[in-house]
């Protein structure tokens, strides 16, 4: 398998067998494409990447707690 830096989704193969895999790379690149080009969506999808970060580090209680 060729090299590349994509997470690919957990029923890859099943999306292989029924040919819904371009698709799922189109999704993935106009994603891609979005971010890099300061957009509404790139403030969006990191800010709330950022939250669930800091959720889920919160929830591990690995967090200091600022006063």
């Amino acid at each position: 398998m060729a090299r590349h830096d994509y997470d690919l989704p957990v029923d890859y193969e099943k999306r292989v067998e029924e040919g819904t895999m371009s698709e799922w790379y189109t999704r993935e690149r106009a994603k891609r494409q979005a971010l890099k080009q300061q957009t509404n969506f790139e403030s969006e999808f990191t800010g709330l990447r950022r939250r669930i970060e800091r959720m889920i580090a919160a929830a591990s209680e690995t967090v200091k707690v600022r006063r």
